[in-house]
């Protein structure tokens, strides 16, 4: 059995821990193709702790921060 202490060191996955980093480090499934389909192809994601905004840029996926950094608007709500 694990301490309490080795527990919360493998499972915190926010921005700095230890946990986080690492998976930080590796590619990470989000969402589906099928998810991003439309005219406005863009999907509110909660990964390790942050919020971000999954959209479609072209041929290609973007992952961003969910709230602009000028205004703190949401940019994953419809308009």
């Amino acid at each position: 059995m694990i301490s309490r202490e080795q527990n919360e060191l493998m499972t915190r996955v926010g921005p700095g821990t230890p946990a986080g980093t690492l998976l930080r480090n590796y590619w990470q499934p989000v969402a589906l193709v099928e998810e991003l389909q439309g005219d406005r192809a863009v999907k509110a994601v909660r990964l390790f702790g942050e919020e971000f905004v999954l959209f479609r840029a072209g041929a290609s996926y973007r992952l961003m921060q969910r709230h602009c950094p000028h205004r703190g608007a949401d940019l994953a709500t419809d308009l």
